[in-house]
């Protein structure tokens, strides 16, 4: 079971960190086609510039996290035929699972 739960946490990093590379450079590309400019970065920006930045970037990532938990958990089910540890069968994730 140990073994379970570090190969659980593996494919659940690897998959995250992935999505999440590509979270940020789209939310990044999409402001620079918005705005014509940089994100804002450290104390040059103003208040809304930096509030709208966080809003886009925090959204972008719990998007990308929630994307990349499902498809992780995909993975996990189709190469092991069992749940990720965890993972109950009431779960939402897991009824998102049995839907092709």
């Amino acid at each position: 079971m140990v073994g379970a739960k570090i190969g659980w946490k593996l494919v659940l990093m690897a998959f995250t960190t992935v999505v999440s590379l590509v979270a940020h450079r789209a939310v990044t590309e999409a402001w620079k086609l918005g705005s014509g400019g940089e994100p804002p970065k450290g104390n040059k920006a103003g208040y809304v510039e930096v509030v709208t930045w966080a809003v886009a970037s925090g959204a972008a990532a719990a998007v990308a996290k929630r994307f990349a938990e499902d498809r992780a958990a995909q993975y996990w089910l189709k190469s092991t035929g069992t749940l990720p540890p965890g993972y109950e069968k009431e779960d939402s994730l897991t009824k998102a699972l049995d839907t092709p």
